[in-house]
């Protein structure tokens, strides 16, 4: 009799598997259904498999965010590349961190309820603090790379303005999941770049 034997796949690999079934779980039962037995069955790995790529739960959390975090600014920035002035790169990046939360409200949704839920959790307040740092952190170099190509220089350090900007874009972000009014979003925008930039 020929023995199966069971497919080997890399571990990022894995990790994606997981995070993809995590969403699934989550979007069907929102977060409290997220254990690491749900999640792995959803995935169609062995629950093992789960503690080979995460060791913890909030190790999932952290990197689902982290996933979310990476997509968004890398549209941003993707959008911000042919800008002219401070002005339209701000923005242009808005438009597209708000383009991305309208393209899957209910994904969104679900990450902010997945920070929120990290931030009252005392065992996973890190991760809120983390992913804040790190939105600001990645902000602030697009701000420094874009002060690189000759512009003048930010009236505000880097690190104060990525603080607003970050700001901003979970309050439009926000406003707009609650209202799902784009009219609304974009003049927010506008305005806002405008007052920024001056």
């Amino acid at each position: 009799m020929a023995r199966r034997t069971r497919e080997h796949r890399p571990a990022a690999e894995r990790r994606e598997q997981l995070l993809d079934a995590a969403v699934e779980v989550m979007r069907e039962g929102g977060i409290g259904a997220a254990t690491t037995r749900a999640i792995a069955d959803r995935a169609g790995l062995p629950q093992g498999a789960f503690h080979y790529c995460f060791r913890s739960k909030d190790e999932l959390f952290a990197a689902l965010l982290d996933r979310e975090l990476d997509a968004s600014l890398g549209n941003a920035w993707d959008a911000i590349a042919d800008t002219q002035d401070i002005e339209s790169s701000i923005a242009a990046a808005l438009r597209a961190i708000l383009d991305r939360v309208r393209s899957d409200p209910e994904y969104h949704l679900l990450t902010n309820e997945l920070v929120d839920v990290a931030a009252r959790t005392p065992e996973l307040a890190h991760v809120a603090r983390r992913e804040h740092a790190a939105y600001v952190d990645h902000v602030e170099k697009m701000l420094q790379r874009w002060q690189e190509t000759g512009e003048p220089p930010l009236s505000t350090g880097p690190r104060v303005l990525a603080e607003v900007l970050v700001a901003a874009s979970i309050g439009i972000t926000s406003a707009w999941l609650s209202s799902r009014d784009d009219e609304a979003a974009h003049a927010s925008i506008a305005v806002f770049a405008s007052a920024l930039a001056r």
